[in-house]
């Protein structure tokens, strides 16, 4: 595919988010846009002709991070040859996009319904998060992994929530309690702790598969 060549004010803009995306992994989501221009090395003004406010930055950091995560899911084929070691592979490449992105994810993760530009950022990517889980779910089944009560209407809700909630708060939990640890020594263990919302679910095959894998 050939990528789409840039303006120039396309690549201020790119320019921005990735240098402040570098600052708030550091720092955190404290800085005023006046403080962030000045660790950037770019004026105020500058950022604000792109993002008029620190909210709109903050959506435009989000806005990258699900473009990754979206260019990384079509890579995904949810065909007869889907097995889980190509899923721990696939789910391993998403936390590490999260991971690149942690700043924003923990941001969001307590936005407020009053932060309007926020919230409906945070209800956008929730509609399509599910729609996602929902096929990964069916495409278990097909693929004989997962036995089909999973896609029950009284328990897919039930394996909704503690997918998602596990693959959000995991980062919550490295930066309460495991920040002082490299992340690559806490990706195999956080990343095993994720797979195993599936055990209920394992069928014989799909059982096989995972005692299979090693990640710790």
């Amino acid at each position: 595919m050939i990528k789409k060549k840039l303006t120039k004010g396309e690549r201020t803009r790119e320019s921005i988010l990735n240098e402040a995306r570098r600052v708030f992994n550091e720092e955190g989501f404290f800085l005023t846009l006046s403080a962030i221009s000045k660790k950037i090395g770019i004026t105020s003004g500058g950022i604000t002709n792109h993002f008029p406010t620190k909210e709109h930055l903050i959506v435009g950091l989000a806005e990258q991070y699900e473009l990754e995560i979206e260019q990384l899911t079509s890579t995904l084929d949810y065909g007869s040859g889907l097995d889980f070691k190509k899923i721990v592979t696939f789910y391993g490449r998403i936390m590490d996009i999260q991971f690149k992105h942690r700043s924003v994810i923990l941001y969001f993760s307590a936005a407020h319904q009053s932060q309007t530009v926020l919230f409906s950022q945070v209800t956008k990517t929730w509609v399509y998060r599910q729609s996602r889980l929902e096929l990964m779910a069916n495409a278990f089944v097909k693929a004989g992994l997962v036995d089909s009560n999973i896609l029950d209407p009284q328990e897919f809700p039930i394996f909704r929530f503690q997918w998602i909630n596990l693959f959000t708060t995991w980062l919550v939990s490295y930066s309460l309690y495991d920040s002082g640890k490299e992340y690559e020594e806490m990706k195999p263990i956080y990343l095993s702790g994720i797979l195993r919302v599936f055990d209920k679910y394992l069928t014989e095959k799909g059982r096989a598969q995972m005692s299979a894998i090693h990640l710790t």
